[in-house]
């Protein structure tokens, strides 16, 4: 199987993809261009985020009808402030535009990226010294409660995303005094055991439902 991904932001999704993607499907491999991809690669372009990932979209449509030996498309975005099924919809009405030759999936990171991270438990310690992350678990405790349910934080005037962003690094920082993260610089997503966790969190308590369709996109 060949895929093609779009996703949406610039750098980091497109990082944690290459390295997530091969942790679902080990038969996988990494190209760094369409015109590579022979037997069992997978290759991702950034949509460099919304709208203009439209254009990004319909040009990999167009790749994908080009080379001919692309099995599937995925197209990963984040919902932000939409609920799961509106931004589904919209992606989907946008696809159903063009023709596309190969398999098309759709997987709606609700509502970020950093949400499914937050599925994590053991990023947060059970006693924060930052205390600004204690306060955080004190408004939402995303070790206990869903993250995909996580609310806008009213005292930093943070919508959901930008809270879910700032919540994932402060726990990390928190847990690993050096360890930093930014949507440019996630590497410290990119370990197997990350990955695994994240996984375990939708396994055993059904949190996080939206990591399902990454993990079926693959396989």
């Amino acid at each position: 199987m060949n895929i093609h991904i779009v996703v949406e932001g610039v750098v980091g999704e497109k990082k944690v993809y290459q390295h997530w993607v091969p942790l679902v499907n080990p038969n996988l491999s990494y190209v760094q261009h369409i015109s590579e991809i022979q037997d069992n690669h997978f290759t991702i372009i950034a949509g460099g985020g919304y709208p203009h990932y439209y254009e990004v979209i319909d040009a990999a449509i167009d790749d994908v009808n080009t080379h001919g030996n692309i099995n599937r498309l995925v197209v990963a975005v984040d919902s932000e402030e939409m609920a799961f099924g509106e931004k589904y919809a919209e992606i989907d009405a946008h696809l159903s535009k063009s023709h596309c030759i190969a398999e098309v999936r759709v997987v709606v990171q609700h509502f970020c990226l950093e949400t499914w991270a937050l599925g994590n438990r053991r990023v947060i310690r059970q006693n924060p010294q930052d205390l600004r992350l204690r306060e955080y678990r004190r408004f939402y405790n995303v070790r206990n409660d869903d993250p995909e349910l996580l609310p806008a934080y009213p005292p930093e005037e943070l919508n959901r995303a930008q809270f879910a962003e700032k919540y994932l690094r402060r726990a990390l920082q928190d847990k690993h005094r050096n360890l930093t993260y930014t949507k440019s610089n996630p590497n410290a997503l990119l370990h197997v055991k990350y990955f695994q966790r994240v996984k375990e969190r939708l396994e055993q308590t059904g949190h996080i439902r939206s990591f399902e369709a990454f993990l079926t996109a693959f396989v």
